[in-house]
């Protein structure tokens, strides 16, 4: 897994591993030593295994980046080392207390329905070395009460970090959705734009598919704001934002660059099928009226991505046919050609309408 690719929240649990795993490992070493010393040299050599696997899993987890194997391995040490206290005890008789650790950390890398099941794994062992103790298949270094009352204090602890992380994973969805969101129209924002883009152009190259890009622009849009205001000019944007949503389908991304100007990712789409929703999108947009200020026109230009653009690129190759639009009159798409008007399989592109026939349609 290349380190560009890890999410903020595996960054996250990734560091929680290093730091556990270096800790621990630290922690339970020098318990083991003194059990060792207290002539507990089972327990001490348990002990020993499972620092030792932790560390193992950190280098791992350094050579692979593989969170996921990473965090069931150490969730799976740590039941093992529960389970070996429950048996010996630890170090006189206070190994019980590693158990609060578990469901803070089974929460945190399991998210709230992974972390349930770890947990009633934990209930299930805990339980059974009981019975087992009971009928004299094992011995268990704590009484039924001391095991009660120990599970009866990791019930409340789970409980609370149960809270703690669905409050927490909300606070992280809510940060992550305003961080690629622009505020006032809910479209994507320009570095989410920009990051999807770079996606779609690397599946366009890696399946040979088609891919177009569309930049709106609403036409006079500073006149709007400086005779009505800037209350009216955010309603405009709204309104045409709104137009965008019902216009595209749901694997195009709408986003706004900023200002005035919108942008539509359209995967699996060549030059005509961009030409058509830009078109569609334009007589929406006026075909709407708003109470305010009546009628509005945008001016689009559509890029069509040829394999060899990147991100900045495609983008400038469909802002330059916006120019164009522009300086030809406004209210009006137009195409991005080096060479003038684009010619495929005898159809003028630049001239294409929505009333052409359905060969001429989006593929």
């Amino acid at each position: 897994m290349n380190n560009s690719k890890i999410s903020s929240l595996e960054f996250d649990k990734i560091k929680l591993i290093y730091i556990f795993t270096s800790i621990g490992s630290v922690v339970l070493l020098v318990i083991a030593f003194l059990n060792f010393l207290d002539g507990d040299v089972d327990m001490a050599l348990f002990e020993t295994l499972i620092a030792a696997g932790g560390i193992l899993n950190a280098i791992l987890l350094k050579l692979t980046k593989n969170v996921r194997i990473a965090e069931n391995f150490i969730l799976i040490g740590m039941l093992l080392l529960i389970c070996g206290i429950f048996v010996d005890g630890g170090y006189r008789n206070t190994g019980i207390y590693w158990i609060y650790t578990f469901p803070l950390l089974s929460f945190f890398l399991k998210g709230n329905k992974g972390g349930i099941l770890w947990n009633i794994a934990f209930f299930v062992m805990a339980v059974s070395l009981v019975i087992l103790d009971s009928t004299g298949y094992t011995t268990v270094a704590y009484s039924t009460d001391e095991i009660r009352q120990a599970l009866i204090a990791y019930v409340i602890i789970m409980l609370l970090a149960y809270i703690f992380e669905e409050a927490l994973l909300r606070s992280y969805n809510e940060v992550s959705r305003l961080a690629v969101t622009d505020q006032l129209t809910g479209l994507s924002n320009r570095y989410y734009i920009f990051s999807r883009l770079e996606e779609e152009i690397e599946r366009a190259k890696r399946f040979d598919k088609n891919l177009c890009v569309i930049l709106f622009d609403i036409d006079d849009f500073k006149q709007i704001n400086d005779r009505y205001g800037h209350d009216v000019g955010d309603m405009v944007l709204s309104e045409f934002s709104r137009i965008l949503k019902n216009s595209t389908r749901n694997v195009d991304t709408v986003g706004r660059l900023g200002g005035e100007e919108f942008i539509v990712i359209c995967p699996g789409t060549d030059i005509v099928g961009g030409k058509i929703t830009a078109e569609k999108i334009r007589m929406a947009a006026e075909s709407a009226y708003m109470p305010e200020i009546g009628k509005i026109t945008v001016s689009a230009g559509v890029a069509e991505f040829t394999g060899t653009e990147n991100v900045a690129e495609l983008v400038k190759n469909a802002d330059v046919a916006l120019y164009r639009a522009k300086k030809s009159g406004k209210n009006r798409v137009e195409l991005y050609s080096p060479s003038g008007n684009i010619v495929r399989f005898g159809i003028d592109l630049q001239n294409l309408s929505l009333k052409k026939p359905a060969s001429a349609g989006r593929h």
